[in-house]
């Protein structure tokens, strides 16, 4: 084999979609999904490791693994049994590296499935001895992102919503540098074995990311601000996030940017101006 040819998990969803549509010449990617959404190559549960067989026929060196459970109430025991499944199957065919696309959650000690299931999935290959790199991204936007546009509907009926009282920070990640990191490692074999916080520099809290947004739009909303007991049982009611997660609104999540930047020349796209893109 040769070349960049590079299996994408998950390649239907938010990030999947994003590296498909911003990856050009000289990767080639091979997309698999559980879902159908277009970029497909093979729909694959990695639940079932007999669906993994449907690899065989494929030729690639990497591999970047996207594809996570986030919202139904067995996060935790989907995510391992995935995990377990993919990593297993890639010992045994052998590549030439594997990007992890974590989360900043990752980074704290917030006891719920999502963190704990991408932290599972970290150790997994730490053990695995196949070169990687783990990038940790914090809240994933563009204007396309669809938590983006349903504040912008909110906003466009006058209003906009906060979980809690909005004063935690955040690193806001464009997805377009989480795309160019992953094209850079891929094209450069730069796998180092390392783990990356990625996001913005600025740094803004949940509220000031609001105020940029509607800012950047023309709009002048009223900002409601939402109990995290109501938000969660909205949550679970509409299924859009896993309302466990509230547990971390009120935790800062501030990337430490050193890293990355040391090794990748990484210069962060500021939600100010990534809000406009």
């Amino acid at each position: 084999m040769s070349g960049f040819r590079t299996l994408v998990t998950g390649c239907n969803g938010y990030a999947g979609r994003h590296l498909f549509k911003q990856t050009d010449s000289p990767i080639e990617l091979i997309g698999i999904d559980m879902n159908r959404g277009g970029y497909e190559f093979e729909t694959i549960d990695l639940r079932e490791r007999e669906d993994l067989k449907k690899l065989d026929q494929y030729d690639f060196e990497y591999v970047v693994h996207l594809a996570w459970d986030q919202t139904s109430k067995d996060i935790y025991k989907n995510n391992l049994k995935a995990s377990n499944n993919l990593i297993d199957y890639l010992k045994i065919r052998g590549i030439d590296g594997i990007i992890f696309v974590s989360s900043s959650y990752a980074s704290t000690a917030t006891d719920i499935q999502y963190t704990e299931s991408k932290i599972y999935a970290e150790n997994l290959i730490f053990d695995a001895h196949i070169p990687f790199v783990i990038f940790r991204p914090d809240s994933l936007y563009s204007i396309d992102e669809e938590k983006i546009k349903e504040q912008l509907s909110y906003m466009k009926m006058g209003f906009s919503i906060s979980i809690g009282k909005g004063e935690s920070l955040r690193s806001p990640t464009h997805i377009s540098d989480l795309v160019a990191l992953i094209n850079q490692v891929i094209t450069t074999g730069q796998f180092t074995n390392k783990v990356y916080d990625i996001g913005s520099s600025g740094n803004p809290s949940q509220a000031k990311m609001l105020e940029i947004l509607a800012s950047a739009n023309g709009f002048s909303p009223l900002t409601i601000k939402l109990p995290t007991a109501i938000a969660r049982l909205l949550l679970s009611i509409t299924n859009k996030v896993d309302p466990e997660q509230t547990k971390t609104i009120d935790i800062d999540r501030v990337a430490d940017l050193e890293r990355v930047i040391e090794d990748f020349g990484f210069a962060p796209i500021e939600y100010e101006d990534g809000i406009r893109m």
